[in-house]
């Protein structure tokens, strides 16, 4: 799974930007892109490494319309205009939903419309965004097919209650199972994850199914350990990734900067040696007093086991939840506005982290 991750505007990502779409595209894929316009139009296009564009998205200030189109082999075809859903100067977040027959496109939370496929969508190799947009973030996830899974997450709620609806009322929108308390992230895709038997869930997603059997050969992969972020109140942080064998600790630290010697305003660290998760926090190089307590019961948390972990930003406090169950919680010592990079280290492999 490709990933690019932007935060604010003085750390975004250049534009123009391009990025490869790997895996292919296929049915699910999802394409979350966050940023500001600043002028009069920009443009998404999926396209191939020929620049035979597949889907062309453009939003037209000076025309008050988002113009859809493609150009195989670069002959454009007929325009398809719709309402625009963007302002300039506002912060935006869109998605890209691959389907079998079209690309659904949704912004800041709302069907926008759709675009049904002139040529074969496997034929888009990269994403490439330029224009009048100050860009923060664009994550690339894979669909359904061979080695996909469903997203954890991004820079929008792709599937919040009001999902189907958003995205015309899917027929294929499975709900979630009636214990879920979170919608099934890959709702309204026509991908519907198989029903819980004795694994646990989170939010809707059953850890392995369309996932890896183990661990990526290579720890990490396409995922640096520290990563741009901004985190206010209502703010969630997903992280999927795999527990190694034999693995003593690892750590998540929310930084008020981008490098390893930086405030940190959440120290989560899980060891396994001692079977203890401790919380803390670092202002000004120096550590505060530790806050430790044991594993929970329930910990769904152990060497050699995938990891779907959600860190939500409440007013009062950070909360961890593991596969639905909370496993801890740390009260701000730091306001989290400040908080700029999410990092990771130690003994754990991430395969992809999202926010919203």
């Amino acid at each position: 799974m490709h990933f690019s991750y932007g935060g604010g505007m003085n750390y975004g990502l250049p534009v123009p930007y391009t990025t490869q779409i790997t895996p292919s595209l296929s049915n699910g894929t999802q394409i979350h892109i966050s940023g500001t316009p600043t002028g009069s139009r920009f443009e998404i296009n999926l396209k191939s490494y020929q620049n035979d564009i597949v889907l062309h998205v453009n939003p037209r200030f000076d025309d008050g319309a988002i113009i859809l189109n493609s150009a195989p082999q670069g002959n454009w075809g007929s325009e398809e205009r719709h309402a625009l859903p963007f302002h300039r100067g506002a912060r935006f977040t869109m998605v890209i939903l691959a389907t079998d027959r079209s690309f659904k496109i949704a912004a800041n939370n709302g069907h926008v419309c759709e675009f049904y496929h002139r040529s074969p969508m496997h034929l888009a190799q990269q994403v490439e965004i330029k224009g009048d947009v100050t860009l923060e973030s664009v994550q690339v996830y894979p669909g359904t097919g061979p080695m996909g899974f469903p997203p954890m997450g991004g820079d929008m709620a792709f599937a919040p209650p009001s999902f189907p609806s958003a995205f015309g009322g899917n027929p294929g929108f499975c709900p979630p199972p009636p214990s879920s308390s979170q919608p099934a992230f890959g709702g309204g895709m026509g991908y519907c994850p198989p029903p819980p038997s004795s694994q646990s869930t989170f939010g809707g997603f059953t850890p392995g199914f369309g996932s890896p059997s183990a661990p990526p050969s290579m720890p990490n992969v396409g995922v640096p350990s520290i990563q741009s972020c901004r985190i206010n109140t209502g703010s969630r942080i997903f992280v999927q990734g795999f527990i190694p064998v034999g693995a003593n600790r690892f750590e998540l630290n929310l930084l008020q900067g981008y490098s390893d010697g930086d405030d940190i305003a959440f120290h989560f660290n899980p060891r396994f040696d001692t079977r203890t998760i401790v919380k803390n926090h670092r202002r000004n190089g120096q550590w505060g007093q530790e806050e430790n307590q044991p594993f929970p019961h329930h910990m769904p948390l152990a060497p050699g086991a995938p990891i779907h972990l959600q860190i939500s930003c409440q007013m009062d406090k950070y909360t961890i939840f593991m596969n639905n169950h909370l496993i801890a919680e740390f009260y701000h010592k730091i306001p989290p506005g400040s908080v700029m990079a999410l990092q990771y280290k130690g003994d754990i492999t991430i395969t992809s982290v999202g926010q919203m």
